[in-house]
């Protein structure tokens, strides 16, 4: 085991400011007459793709807001990747006999 169990309960206890969900990006014509999507280049933009009580949302995300969005995920998807370890770790030490609180 690469890392140990005191160190990633540190760091899971340590994080920051998350979110679960991703993000997907949007293209479409608003259908304005003379606008340049009308001719084929369409209007590009980010939407957070969540889920609550098993009910799939999606909000439109500002492109000032874009990059903190990303951060957040990423944040997420880090802490995931502990809490997976931390299974993993547990799992064995369950398997071994040597499992302890």
């Amino acid at each position: 085991m690469a890392i140990s169990k005191k160190q990633l309960l540190r760091q899971v206890f340590k994080s920051t400011d998350m979110m679960k969900g991703s993000l997907a990006e949007s293209s479409r014509s608003c259908g304005k007459k003379g606008c340049k999507c009308q001719r084929g280049e369409l209007h590009h933009g980010y939407y957070f793709s969540f889920s609550v009580k098993s009910k799939a949302k999606m909000i439109y995300v500002p492109k000032k807001s874009y990059e903190q969005v990303k951060k957040l995920l990423n944040n997420w998807k880090h802490h995931k990747d502990l809490i997976e370890e931390l299974t993993d770790i547990n799992a064995e030490l369950i398997r071994k006999r040597q499992f302890k609180e």
